[in-house]
Parts: structure tokens; C-alpha cells; sequence
């Protein structure tokens, strides 16, 4: 959305700075810390609360790791979605929208949120230190891989640039 604030340069001095990606991306991150230390208190305050705390395992399963495992008890778990929530708010206030990489970003980051989030109430309610097995979490990241390659071998922006840089013949689809 600020992007689109560089068009008011004619009528306001400095608004140019809304073009540059690297203005954005300063400005982006600046928000999303910002927005991390505002409300990263209430939300640890509240997954607390809520006792969403990560099981510990017990002695037996981990032996002489349990005395330093035992600090961890009470921690509080799924705290990816303030780091989420933050990143999302300041790529949508910064990013250009019209930006489908950007987009592509998101949508992994969400994916892989979710995929955590699955994993981390798995461990609440079970209240057991096991949530998702390895293999299925790789299983989903594989897929995701598979999105993502594909998004980038369909993107006509990116056979502009390999045919600007003289490589059109690794990534022509013809």
C-alpha cells in the first residue's frame, strides 16, 4: 500500500523514496520489529494464559538432558504467530502488490506456519513432546518445494530476464 505513495513525488518532495525496493524493505522490517515489541508481551502473556506450554519429556526419555529440558517447562509454544503476524502486516503495508513473488513468500511462510502450528497443537493436546512425524513434515515441505519450482518455471518474468541475461536457452519452455 505505501507503494503506491511515490505517486504523489510531483506534488510532495521525498515521496520518491516509496519507488525504491530497499526504502521498502529498511521500512518493512522496521515495522515488523516494530510491531514484534508492541505486541509480542500481550501475545506471550496470553499463550501463557492460555497454557500452551510445549510438554517436556520426562527423565527416562532423555536422562541426564531432562535437568536442562526442565527449564524449558511452561514455555510457552506456537509463538511463530506473532513472527508471522508481524511479517504479513508490514509485507502488506510495503510490498508492492502487484508483486507475485512477494505473494509466493507469504504463501510459504503461511504454509509453513501452518504446518508448525499443527505440529505444536498436536504436542499441546496430546501433551506429549511428540506432534507431527518427520516424515510427514517432509512430505509437506516437499510439496511446497514442488509449488514453489513450479510458480517458477511458469513465471514469464523470470524467461524476460534469463533471455536479458543470454540464458534463454536453460529456461524456455519450447
Amino acid at each position: 500500500m505505501m507503494y503506491y505513495l511515490h505517486r504523489f513525488s510531483d506534488q510532495f518532495i521525498g515521496f520518491n523514496v516509496f519507488y525504491y525496493v530497499t526504502f521498502r524493505s529498511v521500512a518493512a522490517a522496521v515495522t515488523a520489529f516494530a510491531v514484534s515489541l508492541i505486541f509480542g508481551n500481550l501475545v506471550i502473556r496470553k499463550l501463557t494464559a492460555l497454557k500452551l506450554g510445549q510438554p517436556i519429556r520426562a527423565a527416562e526419555e532423555v536422562h541426564r538432558l531432562a535437568e536442562l529440558h526442565f527449564g524449558k517447562q511452561g514455555t510457552p509454544t506456537m509463538g511463530g504467530v506473532l513472527i508471522i503476524g508481524a511479517v504479513f502486516l508490514s509485507s502488506f503495508l510495503w510490498a508492492r502488490p502487484d508483486n507475485r513473488f512477494v505473494w509466493l513468500a507469504l504463501f510459504s511462510m503461511l504454509y509453513l506456519g501452518a504446518l508448525g502450528f499443527a505440529d505444536d497443537y498436536l504436542k499441546v493436546t496430546k501433551k506429549k513432546s511428540a506432534g507431527i512425524s518427520g516424515r510427514f513434515k517432509l512430505l509437506f515441505q516437499i510439496i511446497l518445494a514442488v509449488i514453489v519450482t513450479a510458480v517458477f518455471l511458469t513465471s514469464p518474468l523470470l524467461e524476460v530476464q534469463a533471455r536479458a541475461q543470454g540464458t534463454h536457452r536453460i529456461f524456455s519452455r519450447g
